[in-house]
């Protein structure tokens, strides 16, 4: 214990000793070099940034290479962009540093585990070893309790003996309050002791969901990638994949469909499966009690190809390649009570992508993530 608290201390003390200063960063669209580089994948960051620094270089010694005559003009205008050349090496400086940062936290071997079990477990997978393991060294709660849920949501939950003995060592681990925790948990319905006879082989209603949409991609080329799922190495959002169904009229996920949770009451079969409402807005508008009266129209996709060979016709936008415009019509994807930051990159990655026919923009309550999320449903 005093180990871990010099450990924990030294860090604060040599940092005030030595006066340095803790420096934020504004990371946000005013930086045309951030919205570049925050969808790159961790490994191919560094020559990202090694071949801005390489640009940066080459334009700055253009200039100033003594061989080459200049004129006033050319002078002025090189002193114009002065200010503009700073800001840029100020800026790449500033993601090379938050590189280091990333790469290094990246490549530990806590990380690269943690990884590896999370993956283990959208595979459906059983890890409660490395769970109980996790708990005897220490680790801190949240973040335990983030692979516990993912271990009961993919697995239909958590056999019963499993769960008390997880429980019980939760609890002489981390204190009482803890139990309240859990217990806010399972009302959520992240976590959920399995009483009856189920076998960790058997199909589940997440087994169905990752068969059925595609959820783990084996094979990503991070450098180039074609797939969502190169967010994650591999995994692919759920959320995302369901943008991409609703493309195609949700045809053939009819089984997927059935493993939604229901809600509102509206449900179409006996053990869940949450309806979906397709309501076309129309001019003038209409109540949802008359729009639900109307058959299904026509998918995302169609409509998008509609709206392309009208605006040809019309010659509002132009082609490139000669297979799509320039300017997509616009999605709006709602996300209720929060989204991640691996799904945003996802829908930006399905947003630039020539094949996916609209251009997305994401509305959110909030931003979250694994530990802002159950921690706001814990007392």
């Amino acid at each position: 214990g005093e180990d871990q608290q010099q450990k924990h201390s030294s860090p604060m003390r040599s940092a005030s000793e030595h006066h340095d200063p803790t420096v934020l960063v504004s990371l946000n669209d005013a930086d045309p070099l951030y919205t570049e580089v925050r969808d790159k994948h961790v490994e191919t960051f560094g020559s990202f940034l090694q071949n801005q620094a390489k640009a940066l270089k080459e334009s700055h010694s253009q200039f100033t290479d003594r061989q080459t005559a200049r004129d006033l003009t050319e002078i002025h205008q090189f002193v114009k962009q002065i200010p503009v050349f700073t800001r840029n090496l100020r800026s790449l400086t500033n993601h090379i540093h938050v590189a280091e940062l990333v790469k290094s936290a990246a490549e530990a071997t806590s990380f690269r585990q943690r990884w590896q079990t999370e993956r283990s477990m959208l595979e459906s997978e059983p890890c409660y070893e490395y769970l109980e393991d996790l708990i005897a060294s220490g680790e801190p709660p949240y973040r335990w309790l983030r692979l516990f849920c993912l271990q009961s949501l993919t697995s239909n939950g958590i056999k019963a003996a499993r769960y008390d003995s997880l429980r019980r060592e939760v609890v002489q681990t981390y204190g009482y309050e803890f139990l309240m925790v859990l217990s806010d948990l399972e009302k959520a319905g992240f976590l959920r002791k399995r009483e009856t006879f189920f076998m960790d082989s058997m199909q589940t209603p997440y087994s169905t969901l990752r068969k059925s949409l595609g959820l783990i991609v084996p094979d990503v080329d991070p450098s180039n990638p074609e797939d969502a799922a190169y967010v994650s190495s591999g995994y692919a959002p759920m959320t995302v994949r369901w943008v991409q169904a609703a493309m195609r009229g949700y045809a053939g996920l009819d089984e997927a469909i059935r493993e939604l949770p229901a809600t509102g009451g509206a449900s179409s079969g006996a053990g869940g499966g949450g309806r979906w409402v397709d309501v076309e807005q129309r001019c003038p508008p209409e109540s949802l009690a008359e729009a639900l009266k109307r058959k299904r129209g026509p998918s995302l996709e169609t409509l998008a190809k509609k709206w392309v060979e009208e605006s040809r016709v019309g010659g509002h936008g132009s082609d490139k390649d000669g297979s799509m415009i320039q300017n997509k019509p616009v999605l709006l994807v709602y996300f209720v009570g929060g989204v991640t930051f691996m799904e945003l990159a996802a829908l930006r990655f399905l947003s630039r992508r020539p094949s996916f026919p609209y251009s997305v923009v994401c509305c959110t309550t909030e931003i979250v993530n694994g530990g802002t999320l159950l921690r706001s449903l814990s007392c």
